[in-house]
């Protein structure tokens, strides 16, 4: 019986190869999004705590630099925010292209899993091409035992 191997199997390796990649940059931006909340977490805290201790500052200079370093801290929050989506809208575009190859990827397996039926078919055809005509040729003749 001969070996099968899959015709096009370079081009299933490859787009096995892109699907990785394509997980990999999933994972990547996972984790930046991850980072970015963390940045924005810790913003919003410690903006907040600067809220909280405003009450205890009493004279007017204290309270000017408190409200300008509280008002820069509001625009690092929208400014992380707005990271925030950007990194967000990346991954689902990454996303996006790891379904794509994992699509692609599918395509090529169905179509090993075809080709490989097909040539099993052909090889259990062969065979009993085969045994059909061992037994036509010993039909006619004598048996010995």
């Amino acid at each position: 019986m001969q070996e099968y191997r899959f015709s096009m199997e370079k081009v299933l390796d490859w787009r096995e190869d892109l699907e990785d990649v394509a997980q990999l940059k999933v994972k990547e931006k996972e984790e930046k999004i991850s980072n970015e909340n963390e940045k924005l977490n810790r913003i919003v805290g410690e903006s907040r705590k600067l809220k909280s201790e405003q009450l205890f500052y009493s004279t007017i200079d204290h309270l000017k630099r408190h409200h300008l370093y509280r008002d820069l801290i509001d625009e690092k929050i929208i400014r992380q925010r707005l990271t925030v989506q950007k990194a967000e809208k990346e991954l689902e575009q990454v996303r996006i292209e790891l379904r794509v190859a994992h699509k692609d990827k599918k395509v090529m397996q169905k179509l090993e899993e075809k080709e490989r039926t097909r040539h099993q078919d052909t090889v259990k055809k062969q065979e009993q091409s085969q045994l059909d005509e061992i037994s036509t040729l010993s039909y006619g003749r004598p048996s010995i035992f």
